[in-house]
């Protein structure tokens, strides 16, 4: 069986939702502990002692039409400081993967701002940028493009592309106080369409943007009745000048305790604690893998700095477990990471504005 059509691991029975919408209270103490002692289980049991690291590029910033609140590159908001740049070049691209590579990351994924990739010179450029990743390195290539229709994902597909990556972001019935620029619907036609071609697909969204506890529950539901392959979890980082710039950020405790909920509600999917680690979680942020994530991010996110690979891989080694070669059957990594990122840096660059009219 080859990588793009792998399946999932058998696992554990899942717990059903309401079960759920009652242990994701367990948010301290003893009931907290026992959560996360009932979650790593899952974990070990499915996943074994292997965690992947996912590395991204932010390969064309800003300008973008929609008005997600917790976005930085959105141009409905003025004050907002992300930078602002056109696509890479492939080449730059696949030198960004390769960069990845030799820190520790499994997957890379090519992400673009906008509504979608509709031009052809951007669609020809992101074709030639996948080809090159898997002629030149071990990774496995995804891509995070919007709102993509089948005929564009089976170029991308036959061009070497493995993952197709699409967040939700969040329950549909708390999406409409996080965009209304596009429907919930549009976004789950782009996610089944790539998993019918056969896509391992990433979807997962954000948590602490104001939704319950059960509507982070119905959140998972919607994941899992999808039968997603890898479900990235990140918690609001408040971005200035974004709508959600204010908002209070959820306890570590709540994280932790979402974490563990998703994983009993997942047992096969891989689970990624991606953007907001730091932030929300801080000196508890090694315990994601006790509450059964499998997978997390190395280098700096779209828009903000993050763990140095020597970070990262530290708080792998920390808890006994090691790093997931790609299925590609290669990989440049030697087992040790330099200390600096020096991929994706242009994500935390100072913001400068360039009068270019906002495109889709």
């Amino acid at each position: 069986m080859t990588a793009m059509t792998a399946k999932l691991p058998a696992g554990p029975e899942p717990i059903s939702a309401d079960e759920a919408r009652r242990l994701i209270h367990h948010t301290s103490g003893p009931e907290l502990e026992a959560l996360l002692a009932r979650a790593n289980a899952v974990r070990a049991a499915v996943h074994g002692d292997e965690v992947s690291l996912c590395g991204i590029v932010n390969a064309k910033s800003g300008h973008c039409p929609e008005n997600c609140g917790f976005c930085s590159q959105s141009a409905h908001f003025k004050e907002a400081t992300a930078p602002e740049y056109p696509l890479m070049t492939a080449r730059q691209i696949a030198e960004q993967a390769r960069t990845a590579e030799r820190a520790g990351a499994r997957e890379f994924s090519i992400v673009t701002s906008g509504t979608r990739v509709a031009r052809e010179e951007e669609l020809k450029t992101i074709e030639e940028a996948v080809k090159l990743i898997r002629a030149e390195s071990g990774v496995e290539p995804c891509a995070s493009l919007g709102l993509m229709h089948a005929p564009e994902l089976e170029r991308l597909k036959a061009a070497g592309l493995m993952h197709y990556h699409h967040n939700l972001e969040t329950a549909r019935s708390h999406f409409d106080q996080v965009c209304t620029t596009h429907t919930y619907d549009e976004q789950l036609d782009t996610i089944r369409a790539a998993r019918d071609l056969g896509f391992q697909v990433c979807s997962g969204g954000i948590l602490g943007m104001g939704e319950t506890p059960e509507q982070r529950v119905e959140f998972a539901e919607t994941i899992r009745d999808l039968g997603i392959h890898c479900v990235p979890v990140n918690f609001l980082n408040p971005r200035p000048g974004t709508p959600m710039a204010g908002v209070k950020a959820i306890t570590p405790g709540e994280c932790l305790a979402a974490l563990a909920v998703f994983r009993l509600m997942m047992p096969s999917a891989h689970i990624f604690v991606m953007g907001g680690r730091e932030v929300n979680l801080g000196e508890l942020q090694h315990r994601i893998f006790e509450a059964g994530a499998d997978g997390t991010m190395v280098g700096n996110y779209l828009t903000s700095a993050g763990g140095t690979p020597e970070q990262v891989i530290g708080m792998t080694r920390e808890h006994g477990l090691t790093l997931r070669p790609p299925a590609t059957g290669r990989w440049a990594f030697t087992g040790q990471a330099e200390g600096e990122i020096h991929w994706n840096e242009q994500a935390t660059a100072s913001r400068k504005p360039r009068g270019l009219p906002v495109v889709s």
